[in-house]
């Protein structure tokens, strides 16, 4: 179905630009003048429209949040939604406000406030969304928003924290590397003259260094290019879906590292099951929902059989523990919550287990991986430095 992008006129003079998918020009304009605006124009929406211009240049997912949560008081303290879209548009940064302007046109088009969040997919989650659905149907969507803001936040500051897990001794491999390339590169050619002299007598760690500098300058460009080649190789790995289910799942027989994993992944699913059961979404849409979450083949297996077997009137407990998509833990405290009802409650309890479980888990992968990454940056370069001072000495020796 086409997309058209319109201007209109408000009863009280404003000029409002928005977008609306439709069949015809013609239902646009019919669509426009049932909200009481006056058309002005609308036409066929082309590449350098509206959407696709934001698309490109979209918001980040904590300017997201600050928006959901000011958006969520606006709405408290009495405000209307396209009112309240106004207001933020009026007071944000350009990406937060393209994104509020884009919501509050398709508003005045007649469109939900569900069916506008749905043309930024790469903004909000299908898991929100849902939400939101629920809580304009209920006419809660204050509270609804104020739910999405506080599992947004708890996600990012776990995801922050997982980040800095993997950012220290990233650098300190990475800044190993780079202290390596430039004393290969740099410090190792100043002796060049002395060593090819005494090249025949040379220990066999000055010979290697002297060979591992002359093969890096002599492939500098080489290295450069394999080195880009990889950053952009990861990126594509990590990318693609299927690619990184089985990357990933070859972190999650590592001793250490696969609990951690396990754990982040029951946080992450109890976690979305509370939050879409507790503000009304159905179970069943949930759990078709939680299999956008997962990435390995097996577990969204897991939630598929699932789905089908509680649509087909099984309990949700029972049918949960036929399957490894959970901790045995987590299989039973769910299980309690689905025989009393209360489902959504002991699925956040949970989940701030699995969430506490997860910080201890990275709190000793980083008091173990930290060290050990220093441990083999020394050892790197102290090899190189002796193997160095070891032919120097030995240059002395000779000479006297």
């Amino acid at each position: 179905m086409p997309h058209f992008r319109y201007r209109a006129i408000t009863q009280a003079g404003e000029m409002i630009v928005g977008e609306a998918e439709a069949p015809t020009r013609e239902e646009v304009i019919q669509r426009i003048e049932y909200l009481g605006h006056l058309p002005v124009d609308a036409q066929v929406a082309t590449k350098s429209g509206l959407s696709l211009d934001f698309a490109a240049r979209a918001p980040r997912s904590r300017d997201i949040t600050v928006f959901l949560r000011q958006l969520a008081l606006l709405l408290s303290a009495g405000l209307t939604l396209e009112a309240a879209l106004q207001t933020l548009t009026d007071d944000a940064d350009k990406a937060v406000a393209r994104f509020a302007e884009s919501l509050r046109s398709s508003i005045s088009a007649g469109q939900s406030f569900t069916e506008a969040l749905e043309r930024h997919p790469s903004v909000i989650e299908p898991a929100y969304l849902a939400m939101v659905r629920a809580g304009e149907a209920a006419g809660r969507l204050d509270g609804v928003l104020q739910a999405i803001v506080e599992d947004r936040t708890r996600r990012d500051l776990l995801a922050e924290r997982i980040n800095s897990t993997i950012r220290y001794p990233l650098f300190l491999i990475v800044s190993a590397a780079l202290i390596l390339i430039f004393f290969l590169t740099y410090v190792v050619p100043q002796f060049q003259t002395v060593f090819t002299d005494l090249q025949n007598r040379l220990n066999a760690g000055a010979t290697f260094v002297l060979a591992a500098s002359n093969w890096l300058r002599a492939n500098l460009d080489l290295v450069v290019g394999g080195c880009v080649m990889a950053v952009l190789g990861g990126w594509l790995l990590l990318h693609e879906r299927e690619r990184r289910a089985r990357f990933f799942a070859l972190f999650a027989v590592i001793p250490g590292i696969g609990g951690t994993m396990r754990d982040r992944r029951t946080a992450r699913l109890i976690s979305t099951l509370g939050l879409l059961v507790g503000n009304g979404v159905p179970l069943p849409t949930a759990l078709k929902i939680l299999r956008n979450i997962v990435i390995e083949p097996r577990y969204v297996a897991a939630i598929d059989r699932v789905y089908e077997q509680v649509r087909n009137g099984r309990r949700f407990g029972d049918a949960l523990a036929d399957t490894e998509l959970l901790p045995p833990l987590a299989v039973r405290m769910l299980k309690v919550g689905d025989e009393t009802g209360d489902l959504a409650s002991i699925a956040r309890h949970a989940a701030q287990f699995y969430e506490h479980r997860l910080s201890l888990g990275l709190d000793r992968l980083m008091g173990a991986v930290g060290p050990a990454a220093i441990v083999l940056v020394s050892i790197v370069i102290g090899a190189l430095i002796i193997s160095i001072m070891s032919a120097l000495l030995s240059i002395t020796d000779l000479a006297q």
